[in-house]
C-alpha cells in the first residue's frame, strides 16, 4: 500500500481520537464558582465585613424592586417574593436584622418593638417584630440544615414570621433556590423540585461549568487535524503507490 497513504490515514485517526478526547474534557471540566469583582473602598466598613463573611448583595442598597431577565431561572424568580416579604426580616445582604439593616431599611422607624407597632400589645392587623433574626448567608449561616429538602419546608411551613404557611409551594421552592445560587450551592441549570430537594446540600459548594475550557481548543485542533487527514487521503490522480 502507498506509504504516503498510510500516514494520511493515520493522521486522520489520530485528529478523530483527539476530537473525542476534546469532547469528553468539555463536557466534564468543572471549577469553583468564580465570585464577582467587589471594591471594597466603595462599601462601608460594615459592608466589608459582610463580604469577608462570605455574604452578597442580593438587593441594591437604594432598595430597588429585582428585574428579571427574558427568560429568568427558578433561582431568579425567588428574588421577587424575597424582596417582598423575605427582606423585611432578613436584609438585603441575607444579613438578618441588623442593626445596621434596620437603620438603612427603616429609617426612622428603625426602632421595631416602640409601643403600638409591632410590640406585644400591637394593633390588630399588626404583629410583634422578632427581636433575633439569624443570617441566611455567610460563614455559619443555616447551619442547622442539611440540604434543599429541610430548607424548603422550613421557608414553605414557617415563613414568613408574621404568617406562617402562608407562601405557596411555588414560591417557597423559588426563594430556597435563589438563596442556595446566592450562598453557592445551587449547581448552574438545576431546577429543584420536591422529588430531587434532598440531593442537594447545603454547606457543599456547587461546581460550575467554566466557559473558557481548554477542552474547546482542543476542540477545535482535533477537528482541524481529523479535517487535514481526511483531505490528505484523497489521492491526487497524480499520485502513485509503491509496491
Amino acid at each position: 500500500m502507498n506509504k504516503l497513504l498510510i500516514h494520511r490515514k493515520i493522521l486522520m485517526v489520530s485528529g478523530v481520537v483527539i476530537l473525542l478526547f476534546a469532547l469528553l474534557l468539555s463536557g466534564c471540566q468543572a471549577e469553583e464558582p468564580v465570585q464577582p469583582e467587589i471594591s471594597l473602598e466603595d462599601l462601608s466598613p460594615i459592608k466589608q465585613g459582610y463580604v469577608q463573611q462570605g455574604l452578597i448583595e442580593l438587593i441594591p442598597d437604594d432598595l430597588s424592586a429585582p428585574v428579571l431577565p427574558a427568560e429568568p431561572t427558578q433561582a431568579d424568580l425567588g428574588a421577587e417574593p424575597y424582596y417582598q416579604i423575605c427582606m423585611a426580616c432578613h436584609g438585603n445582604w441575607g444579613q438578618g436584622l441588623t442593626d445596621e439593616w434596620r437603620e438603612d431599611g427603616f429609617g426612622e422607624d428603625m426602632n421595631c418593638w416602640q409601643s403600638k407597632c409591632h410590640a406585644p400589645n400591637h394593633p390588630p392587623q399588626g404583629f410583634e417584630f422578632p427581636r433575633i433574626v439569624p443570617p441566611l448567608l455567610g460563614k455559619g449561616a443555616l447551619s442547622g440544615i442539611a440540604n434543599a429538602q429541610q430548607f424548603y419546608q422550613v421557608i414553605y411551613e414557617t415563613m414568613p414570621w408574621w404568617n406562617p404557611g402562608s407562601l405557596s409551594k411555588e414560591d417557597a421552592i423559588n426563594i430556597t433556590a435563589y438563596l442556595m445560587r446566592a450562598r453557592g450551592e445551587l449547581p448552574e441549570g438545576i431546577v429543584l423540585t420536591e422529588a430531587n430537594m434532598s440531593a442537594f446540600s447545603l454547606h457543599v459548594e456547587a461546581p460550575h461549568v467554566v466557559d473558557d475550557k481548554p477542552g474547546g481548543l482542543i476542540l477545535i485542533f482535533g477537528l482541524s487535524v481529523a479535517m487535514l487527514g481526511y483531505l490528505w487521503t484523497k489521492v491526487a490522480p497524480g499520485d502513485k503507490e509503491d509496491t
